[in-house]
């Protein structure tokens, strides 16, 4: 059906901006807000859009729900000494395991979608600045009177976290109530990634409702406390991506070898996740699935075993990146392994040069690079 000029520009406004809000379009397209609603209605009839939220029909998102938040690390110079003031040098970046994996997924030109819940700050601002050139931020729900989520840790001198603090109530906030909101952009999207800064009920809502629409869902554990918000059913789980320390608390168990991180993922497995990651620092990652059984990556001796930051966010965007260009599981795997890889070896959370055919390039080069995966 054809469209007149105010309904063109209807759709390039919401193109821009699907959680606009209807007296703002109104006064865009210079028409009163009950014009612009029989505008809009039309729009749903003739399938242009999906109804409220504006999803425009041909959009299929890959949606990332959980913590958008400011890190702050304090890398001590020398030797910790309690009870005293120490030299340290400061970073400061923007953080969150869900954002990170979003960034790095709009840097692989993928259409994101960020949900998630900050406070009316300074510090949302400049998350805000950043992220809203990788990928889309309007349904991220400033919250007045709640600070923005923010991380701090101090780094010894040997690369060991010796202290870490979260100031994160607002990510309770998330709710099942929260993200019903947004039901109707759910629905069109061809990936979910979740991070376990959300409530245990609103994965347990998440997870079902993934599997009624059969959209794959990634699952990211971001702490040993956040452990907690896993449901105990995880059935229907595409991807699960975690760190060894978080899979010692969750099975009490103790992973020194290679194989107690084989017993480790076919005890994930077992729970009826299709497929599993964990990592152990930054040398080691073991990967297992329903049909092809683990695999242990062993990255070469220039890695120290040391406290990385941004590396399973990486992994998981590489990962689920390569399978949306219909790569293999195993290679898609190995892509998001030399995306954390080199993530690794940068000082930021996301590395700044990554983009789509440098990484395919990057895992050409270092798939040749003998013992590179051992």
């Amino acid at each position: 059906m054809s469209l007149n000029e105010k309904e063109k520009r209807i759709l390039e406004i919401i193109r821009e901006n699907p959680f606009i809000a209807q007296q703002e379009l109104a006064d865009d397209i210079g028409l009163s807000r009950s014009a612009t609603a029989n505008l809009i209605s039309g729009l749903v009839k003739k399938d242009y859009l999906l109804g409220k939220a504006y999803v425009l029909n041909e959009e299929e998102p890959i949606i990332c729900i959980g913590g958008a938040n400011i890190d702050r690390r304090y890398l001590i110079k020398d030797t910790l000494i309690q009870g005293t003031s120490n030299k340290v040098q400061s970073r400061t970046n923007v953080g969150g395991v869900a954002r990170n994996v979003a960034e790095n997924l709009g840097r692989l030109e993928e259409e994101v979608m960020l949900f998630s819940v900050a406070g009316n700050d300074a510090e949302w601002t400049m998350i805000e600045k950043h992220s809203e050139h990788f990928m889309n931020v309007k349904a991220v729900d400033k919250i007045e009177g709640s600070p923005t989520g923010t991380f701090m840790e101090v780094i010894d001198a040997n690369g060991e976290m010796v202290l870490g603090l979260a100031e994160v109530d607002i990510f309770d906030k998330m709710t099942p109530e929260w993200i019903s909101k947004h039901l109707s952009v759910l629905k069109r999207a061809k990936y979910l990634i979740i991070d376990s800064n959300c409530p245990k009920e609103t994965i347990e809502f998440l997870n079902g409702f993934a599997i009624k629409y059969k959209i794959p869902i990634a699952l990211l554990t971001v702490s040993v406390q956040r452990l907690a918000n896993l449901p105990i059913f995880l059935n229907g789980i595409k991807m699960l991506i975690t760190k060894h320390s978080e899979t010692e608390a969750y099975f009490n168990m103790t992973i020194t070898t290679d194989d107690d991180l084989k017993e480790a993922i076919n005890r994930w497995l077992d729970k009826g996740i299709e497929n599993v990651i964990i990592s152990k620092g930054s040398t080691k990652i073991a990967f297992g699935n329903q049909e092809s059984g683990t695999y242990i990556f062993n990255y070469t001796g220039e890695q120290d075993d040391r406290y990385n930051w941004g590396m399973n966010e990486a992994l998981c965007a590489g990962l689920i990146h390569s399978r949306l260009q219909g790569k293999s599981i195993k290679e898609s795997a190995s892509i998001g392994l030399t995306n954390a890889y080199l993530t690794s070896q940068s000082l930021y959370v996301v590395r700044p040069n990554l983009a789509k055919n440098q990484l395919q390039n990057e895992y050409n080069s270092y798939l040749s690079k003998e013992g590179f995966y051992k």
